[in-house]
């Protein structure tokens, strides 16, 4: 048979609906002929609507005159001839009956006759090309109302498949005892009907059978009803599911441990199930002592398994904090190598070429710029791992709200400026000046609007870039920064405070960045106690909110700050420089040797303790915090416990938000991050040199006015 394969137990069910079809054929007849319809012409036309979908052939014998009434069109495919043929020929069938099988064939039709013959039976074929071929045949005697025989309806089934599969297992089967036989495990193997083709002698020694009076029978000649019911729906999920079953159960005073599995043939259809099953009752009994002892040990499972759970959260801390670092490494790679080929690149132009002047500034000015952004991208770094590991440190401290936010308009302006972009930018805030004291984290705040404001100007060419804040009513200071750029989509404002992403991959090459910055954002408003949000729209823009909790500050007034020149004269001053590397030391003298201030350096820390003990002169120190035998804490402690006037700052390459605090207890006056911002250095040295020689001065007076009188 051609086409698709069925298997046996669609078979079966395909046969049960032709035999209903040919009773309504059989009701529609005597109807028709009741109508005086040529009976004829009725068959061929019903029999060619029935069976024009199926792949079996159908056909209607008319007897005693033996002539084929009807006969389907997959005669065509099984027999290899046509319809007609049959027609023409009905002996034709003596021809395809198998020399084998036409003794056997004969005695079916005659039993057919008188009403004995079995529902099914199965022979071989030759079809008109001389292949071999098996078919299942289904037949029915039809009778007139006298009780005659009139006609044979048949159905012809193509079982070829399934018999080769059956006599390749038939086959194998000496092999297969040889193995089953010498195994301790019950083992079997079931056609789809549920009948044994297999069993070795553990099985068959289990029921007191032997493996012959087993092999064709099914679990209901075997076991209990109830049993073999069970085993048969076991048998029936398998076939159904196509998946493998473990059973562990008990039966009578025995425990087995039983593994069943469906059969395949080569064309993947299910042609059985097998079954291996293990008598396991010492096992069992087994597991019931070790359980009585394991309740025993109960208390000490409990210790072990919180033991055992904060060695995992310590593993899975590990594995995230691993994954965390590759995952920078692969996304950061780019952002970092580009500045860096600027640099180096610039570099290696300024070292190499002759340059004007003009060109030397432009080419140094591009190298500061890419520092810049470089320093940038390691401070998203570092932040963005601290609040993935949940180490981000909050420090909530008094500050003038709205002058924070004045602050940093006059420094958007100015990027904008510089940028030549035609963007108006606006500033609304929610309190007057004099109640804007706030007790928050300042820092944080200021990075996250900064971010904020970073990303409206990357996406905005044109319009208007608006910030601010305002009171809710949680009590919650809110604040906004909106713009008129690219907006996004809903899709997009799902996953934009996600780590490295953009509005979107096509913006990605177009706008660059790290992709870190709204997802800093995100973790530090959620770290100050508050949320992070967007509302946008294509083409339209986008406004970002964040809230932190409204904590009313006290308003400090401080003194006004000194207005420096760019030019400094230190002529008479000692400035000490406690710095071991020579590159950091060479740096910090170049940008001191103009100011006319005597310089000294310590390698070490206790080198830097020593100068002071033995030198009186020493005005100023620079203190690097990480050197080697003594550090610069340790160092700033003992040279403070010596001489509290010398002013100590800090220079270090520890950033964190905690070092500046860290360096200002052990005793620093100061504090300053690598890389140093010169003209920040030069007016801090200021500002405490003429405080000191302020001192100086009125010391002084006193002493003149105290010996005068």
């Amino acid at each position: 048979m051609t086409g698709t394969k069925l298997t046996y137990e669609q078979l079966l069910a395909q046969n049960k609906q032709f035999k209903r079809k040919l009773v309504e054929l059989k009701e529609e007849i005597n109807l028709l002929r009741k109508s005086f319809l040529p009976e004829e012409n009725y068959y061929k036309d019903r029999y060619y609507r029935i069976t024009e979908n199926v792949n079996d052939v159908v056909y209607r014998l008319i007897l005693p005159d033996f002539r084929y009434e009807y006969m389907s069109p997959q005669a065509k495919d099984l027999f290899g001839y046509e319809p007609d043929d049959f027609y023409n020929s009905p002996l034709l069938i003596r021809r395809i009956v198998h020399p084998d099988f036409f003794k056997y064939f004969i005695e079916h039709w005659r039993a057919l006759i008188i009403g004995k013959a079995p529902d099914y039976y199965e022979m071989k074929i030759v079809r008109k090309d001389g292949e071999v071929r098996w078919i299942q045949q289904k037949n029915l005697m039809i009778k007139d109302d006298s009780g005659k025989a009139v006609a044979i309806e048949g159905i012809v089934t193509d079982i070829t498949n399934r018999k080769l599969t059956e006599e390749a297992l038939i086959n194998s089967e000496v092999q297969k005892k040889a193995i089953l036989n010498n195994l301790p495990h019950l083992a079997w193997l079931k056609d789809c009907d549920g009948k044994y083709l297999s069993v070795n002698e553990s099985f068959a020694n289990s029921v007191n059978k032997s493996t012959e009076e087993i092999i064709g029978k099914t679990d209901y000649d075997i076991y209990p009803d109830t049993l073999a019911q069970k085993y048969r729906e076991e048998d029936l999920k398998i076939i159904l599911t196509r998946e493998h079953l473990f059973i562990e159960e008990q039966t009578s005073n025995l425990w087995y441990e039983t593994f069943k599995a469906p059969i395949f043939n080569s064309s993947g259809e299910v042609f059985g199930v097998t079954g291996i099953s293990l008598e396991i009752s010492k096992r069992k009994k087994n597991e019931a002592e070790i359980k009585e002892y394991s309740e025993k040990l109960a208390v000490q499972n409990v210790k072990l398994k919180l033991i055992n759970d904060e060695l995992k959260n310590a593993k899975e801390k590990a594995e995230e904090s691993d994954k965390l670092k590759s995952a920078f490494l692969a996304n950061m790679s780019h952002e970092i190598r580009t500045p860096m080929n600027a640099i180096l690149g610039f570099a290696t132009l300024i070292r190499n070429r002759i340059l004007t002047q003009e060109k030397r500034r432009e080419y140094i000015d591009l190298i500061n710029s890419n520092c810049r952004q470089l320093l940038h991208i390691i401070t998203d770094i570092i932040d963005i791992s601290k609040i993935e590991a949940g180490q981000i440190s909050i420090f909530n401290r008094n500050f003038l709200l709205n002058k924070t936010l004045n602050d940093l308009y006059l420094n958007f302006n100015n990027q904008i400026e510089v940028l030549k972009k035609p963007i108006e930018v606006s500033l609304k805030t929610g309190l007057k000046n004099e109640e804007s004291a706030l007790f928050s984290d300042k820092v944080r705040i200021e990075q996250i609007l900064t971010n904020l404001l970073a990303n409206a100007l990357k996406f905005t060419d044109k319009g208007e870039i608006e910030f601010g804040y305002y009171i809710d009513r949680r009590r919650d200071v809110v604040f906004y920064v909106k713009d008129t750029g690219i907006g996004m989509t809903e899709d997009e404002q799902k996953i934009i405070f996600d780590r490295f992403r953009q509005v979107s991959t096509s913006f990605n090459k177009m706008y660059g960045g790290t992709g870190l910055g709204l997802s800093i954002s995100k973790g530090l408003a959620e770290k100050l106690g508050g949320r992070i949000w967007v509302e946008s729209k294509v083409e339209k823009g986008s406004c970002f909110y964040f809230s932190v909790p409204y904590t009313p500050g006290i308003h400090i007034e401080k003194p006004p700050q000194i207005d420096f020149t760019a030019e400094y004269n230190w002529k008479g001053k000692t400035i000490l420089i406690a710095e071991d590397e020579d590159v950091n030391y060479n740096l910090l003298e170049t940008i001191l040797s103009p100011t006319n201030v005597k310089v000294l350096r310590a390698k070490t820390g206790d080198d830097a303790v020593e100068y002071c003990k033995n030198k009186n002169t020493i005005d100023l120190i620079l203190m690097d915090m990480k050197m080697p035998d003594m550090n610069g804490f340790e160092a700033t402690k003992r040279i403070k416990a010596i001489r509290k006037d010398i002013i100590i700052i800090a220079q270090t390459a520890y950033a964190m938000s905690t070092d500046e605090d860290n360096c200002l207890k052990v005793g620093c006056d100061d504090y300053i991050s690598k890389p140093i911002r010169i003209d920040d250095l030069l007016r801090k040295i200021e500002q405490y040199l003429r405080v000191k020689k302020a001192v100086q001065i009125h010391t002084e007076e006193n002493t003149v006015i105290h010996k005068s009188i």
